[in-house]
């Protein structure tokens, strides 16, 4: 069994991957203490896997649970337009892509209108640097965040 495996697939919380971990070691049992292979394991946990496979966030609903946060047209997330109003929300969404997504820095960037991954880069930074520093931007960043995993 590989760990990659168990913390690839099965990451929303703790209880779950205990369960899993609980079918994989009672197959084990069962089978003179042989460990289910990768195959195997995907055929104990489809159930789990299919599951948890729903739950993934997605960048488009980053943009748009933000979006109707900051009371901005989900155009904005991708417009060329860069008045503070659009361009701070558009910077708070590619931080949650970058922390919440695997895309990769240029697949955040081509999402948000096409994008240089530097531009990702710097709103990561800008928004990390606001949030420890400005409390209302905290809490409604965290709002935007409980937003997105509760309505996926």
């Amino acid at each position: 069994m590989s760990w990659s495996f168990w913390a690839e697939r099965i990451r929303s919380n703790v209880r779950r991957l205990e369960g899993a971990l609980m079918r994989a070691g009672t197959y084990a049992s069962f089978n003179d203490g042989q460990n289910p292979t990768i195959e195997r394991l995907e055929i104990l946990l489809k159930d789990l896997l299919q599951e948890e496979a729903r739950n993934v966030i997605t960048i488009d609903q980053i943009q748009k649970r933000v979006a109707e946060h900051f009371d901005v047209r989900l155009a904005d997330m991708t417009s060329k337009r860069r008045p503070a109003n659009i361009a701070f929300p558009r910077q708070i969404a590619m931080y949650f892509a970058r922390e919440y997504t695997k895309a990769s820095l240029c697949e955040i960037g081509q999402a948000f209108g096409g994008r240089d991954h530097g531009t990702v880069i710097h709103a990561h930074r800008k928004v990390k640097e606001r949030v420890k520093s400005d409390e209302k931007i905290r809490r409604s960043s965290g709002t935007s965040a409980g937003s997105c995993s509760a309505r996926r």
